[in-house]
């Protein structure tokens, strides 16, 4: 559920994501001109989706206060006849967070709460790496994504089958890398910690709160929250994986399905293209839709307001509560992307212009969602630009980089006996490993109950690797590193790829 704008390297190689928005038209030849425009749109996409091998795509648009348009494209699940249309229900990823915020707004609304509270007055639990930060963090830091942890800061506990309560919990073991409120970087669990102080302040859950508050009243009647909420609506888009080019359905109930509700107030919502119009009417109607008030315009123009300032590559923007706020040639844009194991999705307006878009799409790890979400914008406001090519282009660089890093392969040099390295090892956040020695291989086993269990061999020095295909089909090889003193004691193992954050330490016990 990440933020990805440029692309970036790959933490987790998986997403909870975002990007960009356009139109001002009046009259019968404005009209005219806006159906005309949305047709060249909707070849534009369809296109899209073969360059970057989506099976499936469902798109929406608000203009004026309605919904003038919502349909679906291409199959629910690669290789069957199964049609997406305007109401078929993919997971939504990152978009959510914008609902979680929304749900806060309600309770400053109400006067249960204030933006300005201090988050440790509110939830005893919470507690950040540095003392001081915990003691000064007020709920709108919780929504700004300037806390100054690593990006991403540990996603892998949701993989790893911990809850909601452990992510909270492992904040005091993220070692801080920009000072607080210094400089964007992108997290998720702090989303979970807004949520918990907003179960705190109503004694209900989070789940509770989005049905009372947002779903029921803007008649999102097709949106849900869990995986069986997913699964148990008959026009479901099947999740889907590139693995060696293809696209591969993700299965119900497998890890990869199921991560995204456990960090559900960060980007755990299913929802369809025409569900998800009715919030984005709210955003241009300063929080009413079709006579349906969920927040004051205070809160509106406060969630859609900068906070964090923020620079990647060419794209300067910024972030605000829970949306970003980026200003195109001719429009201002506020926006979310989303991106799971198997999703991808965009959602979009342009208060100026009184115009929003959604884009939901059936594939993980591709940028075609953000892709359209910019060639809209700039289409409807008669700026030529073809941004799927120079996404593809952009992606085509970065495979030739990797492969060229990869085949640089290091020397094999030898290491200790396999069963110098067995033992037990211990994290504050992830809890116990087990590593046993398996003639000359190594069996490693570590989440919650021991449930990932990788049969590694030995590659270089105390270096060993095995295939993890459950956390990702396509590039399943994850790495072990082991730290050995100069008297030859193991003293702690890594896993490389999930040590993004520092947080992938086990020491030996």
């Amino acid at each position: 559920m990440h933020w990805r704008f440029p692309m970036v390297a790959r933490p987790l190689r998986f997403t909870f994501a975002l990007v960009f928005a356009l139109i001002l038209l009046s009259g019968t030849a404005a009209a005219g001109a806006f159906e005309d425009r949305l047709s060249g749109f909707e070849r534009y996409g369809v296109k899209g989706m073969k360059d970057w091998k989506v099976p499936g795509m469902a798109l929406a648009v608000v203009k004026g206060g309605e919904v003038v348009y919502a349909e679906g494209f291409g199959t629910r699940r690669f290789g069957e006849d199964l049609p997406v249309t305007g109401d078929t229900v993919f997971q939504v990823g990152s978009t959510t967070k914008a609902f979680t915020v929304a749900l806060m707004a309600t309770l400053v609304d109400e006067g249960k709460a204030d933006w300005d509270d201090r988050v440790a007055e509110l939830d005893p639990a919470f507690m950040m790496y540095d003392p001081w930060v915990t003691r000064e963090s007020r709920i709108h830091d919780l929504f700004a994504q300037h806390s100054g942890m690593p990006a991403y800061a540990g996603d892998a506990l949701s993989f790893l089958g911990f809850g909601r309560r452990d992510i909270v919990r492992s904040l005091r073991h993220v070692k801080p890398i920009y000072s607080f409120r210094d400089k964007f970087s992108y997290v998720n669990n702090l989303f979970v910690a807004g949520a918990e102080v907003e179960e705190r302040l109503t004694g209900k859950s989070w789940e509770t709160l989005m049905r009372e508050r947002i779903l029921s009243p803007l008649s999102m009647t097709d949106s849900s929250l869990t995986e069986a909420g997913l699964t148990g609506n008959t026009n479901n888009a099947s999740l889907h994986v590139l693995v060696n080019g293809t696209p591969s359905p993700i299965e119900p109930g497998s890890m990869l399905a199921a991560w995204p509700y456990v960090y559900g107030p960060a980007g755990g919502l299913n929802s369809t293209a025409r569900d998800m119009a009715r919030w984005v009417g709210v955003q241009l109607g300063r929080g009413e839709f079709a006579g349906a008030r969920l927040f004051s315009p205070k809160a509106a123009d406060y969630m859609h307001t900068p906070q964090t300032p923020v620079f990647a590559g060419d794209f300067h923007g910024a972030y605000c509560q829970g949306w970003m706020r980026s200003e195109l040639k001719k429009t201002v844009v506020v926006w979310h992307n989303g991106g799971t194991s198997g999703i991808n999705s965009f959602v979009g307006f342009s208060p100026e212009l009184d115009l929003g878009l959604v884009v939901l799409t059936n594939l993980g790890g591709h940028k075609l969602a953000d892709a359209l979400g910019l060639q809209f914008f700039d289409l409807m406001s008669g700026v030529e630009s073809d941004w799927s090519e120079r996404f593809l282009k952009e992606r085509a660089a970065a495979e030739k980089a990797e492969a060229e890093e990869a085949e640089a392969t290091p020397p094999s040099l030898p290491g200790l006996p396999p069963a110098a390295y067995a033992g037990t090892y211990s994290s504050p956040v992830y809890g116990e490993m087990a590593v046993t020695a398996e003639r000359n291989r190594l069996m490693v086993r570590f989440g919650k109950d021991k449930r990932v269990a990788i049969r590694v061999r030995h590659r270089t020095m105390h270096t060993f690797a095995g295939d993890w295909p459950e956390m990702d089909p396509d590039s399943p090889e994850y790495h072990f590193d082991f730290d050995v003193t100069p008297d030859g004691d193991v003293a702690s193992v890594t896993i490389r790829e999930l040590h993004y954050d520092g947080l992938a330490v086990f020491t030996r016990k």
